[in-house]
């Protein structure tokens, strides 16, 4: 017996992202009320936070969104 895929919307919205003691322009991955993921723009690089410090750098935004997807789906 297979498995229904399920549509889920998510968002991603510009906010600010504190890491460490420095805030940055960034975007917050939202599922319905529930926020799954912050990713803080760098510059050059994006970076996903966990508990205000860098978890990974990514080089493109993409990217890290994908990153941030993934993590949460095998989190779940």
């Amino acid at each position: 017996m297979s498995k229904k895929d399920k549509k889920i919307e998510i968002q991603i919205a510009d906010s600010k992202v504190v890491v460490g003691k420095e805030t940055f322009d960034g975007y917050q991955l939202t599922i319905g009320k529930k926020a799954i993921a912050e990713i803080a723009d760098m510059g050059a690089q994006f970076a996903l936070v966990k508990n205000a410090s860098v978890d990974s750098l990514y080089k493109s935004l993409e990217k890290a969104v994908e990153s941030a997807i993934e993590n949460y789906n095998l989190n779940k």
